[in-house]
């Protein structure tokens, strides 16, 4: 009989705050088990394999990232809930680019962000076909960014990082504004 404190959304929670603590390299069966108290063994009548937990925890952060998104933000309003949710969960932020393998449990949560940022796109007169780019260039610019920010690679600067963050946006804003499909010459 499984233990009354694991199921698969407490272990997921549990795994969540081991990374905060570890960081997500350190996710693996055995770190956990040791967290939650069982035997490795243990774990798995409630989640298959380190993939599965894997991509527990990482449709657990996108719900977060979708929930403090919001619905129908700006582009603006987009990128700044991601970076706060970056700054105030990095090692969850950094699970969003992990390997994952893509499947049920993943896939709803990522598609509802992938929603959000198409969505954020709304304000842009963006010619037909050209979404998918847009996005893949927004969501490229405000990642980078935030990647860059979260490694401490402007720390060299006394400069705060707002000023350079919101002209990023400005770019970024004047860029999908004037957004034209690529010349098939």
């Amino acid at each position: 009989m499984p233990r009354a404190n694991l199921s698969p959304d407490a272990l997921t929670r549990a795994a969540l705050d081991l990374i905060d603590t570890d960081g997500p390299g350190a996710l693996s069966m055995s770190a956990l088990a040791r967290r939650v108290g069982v035997q490795t063994a243990s774990l798995y009548a409630h989640v298959r394999d380190l993939a599965a937990l894997r991509s527990a925890v990482q449709a657990a952060v996108f719900a977060e990232l979708a929930d403090a998104i919001g619905d129908a933000p700006t582009l603006r309003d987009l990128a700044n809930a991601q970076r706060a949710y970056a700054v105030a969960h990095p090692a969850r932020w950094a699970m969003i680019s992990q390997p994952v393998e893509r499947n049920e449990i993943t896939e709803p949560m990522a598609s509802r962000v992938s929603a959000l940022v198409v969505g954020s796109l709304g304000a842009y007169a963006l010619p037909e076909g050209e979404t998918v780019h847009a996005v893949r260039f927004a969501s490229a610019t405000i990642a980078g960014y935030l990647a860059l920010e979260s490694a401490t690679s402007f720390a060299h600067r006394d400069e705060a990082t707002d000023a350079s963050w919101n002209r990023a946006l400005d770019a970024l804003d004047r860029a999908l504004r004037t957004w034209t499909p690529e010349d098939p010459a």
